[in-house]
């Protein structure tokens, strides 16, 4: 049996490097281009620099603020798709959704966001907006899901309201874990 699972392995590497056209012959007569590209990058051309460090800072500036908007909205998004905090019909519904938007690549969705708004860092920040939101909010529903039930109990016997369980019982239990997330 353990013999036809490495044979059935390697049949499929086998096709696979066959069908994607991986030889290496190709890559090693591809050596002297890799060689002039290596050499015509040194020394560095330092007239770049200054173009370089202001789309370094744009990168940056894309980064901050497409985390900073989805960790505020990956919070509810947590809260409505964590099993022991929200009802049946709204726990599967957008649990489904936060794994169907979550398994788009960033890129795909930066083309589509070029494709609406145009060139230029803001189809970027849209783009981390909507790949991290459902990556923290997937995050989150998981740490809901494995928090202290004593506290929510606690607060549940005192008469509280479900917000006031959610606020008092839940979220400080979460929040440490949601803000190293988003960090």
């Amino acid at each position: 049996m353990r013999r036809a699972v490495v044979f059935v392995g390697l049949v499929v590497l086998a096709w696979t490097a066959w069908d994607t056209g991986a030889d290496p012959i190709r890559l090693l007569q591809g050596i002297p281009w890799i060689v002039d590209f290596l050499r015509r990058m040194m020394p560095p051309d330092l007239s770049v620099l200054p173009s370089a460090l202001k789309g370094a800072l744009t990168t940056l500036e894309i980064a901050l603020l497409g985390t900073v908007l989805a960790a505020v909205l990956a919070l509810p998004l947590g809260f409505v798709s964590a099993r022991n905090v929200a009802p049946a019909p709204v726990y599967h519904p957008a649990r489904a959704t936060l794994n169907f938007f979550r398994s788009i690549d960033t890129l795909v969705y930066a083309l589509v966001f070029v494709a609406a708004v145009g060139l230029g860092p803001f189809p970027g920040v849209v783009a981390v907006i909507a790949y991290t939101t459902t990556s923290l909010a997937k995050l989150c529903s998981e740490a809901i899901e494995g928090i202290d039930p004593g506290p929510v109990d606690a607060i549940t016997a005192t008469g509280a309201t479900r917000l006031q369980v959610l606020r008092f019982g839940v979220l400080p239990q979460v929040l440490p874990l949601f803000l190293s997330y988003a960090l």
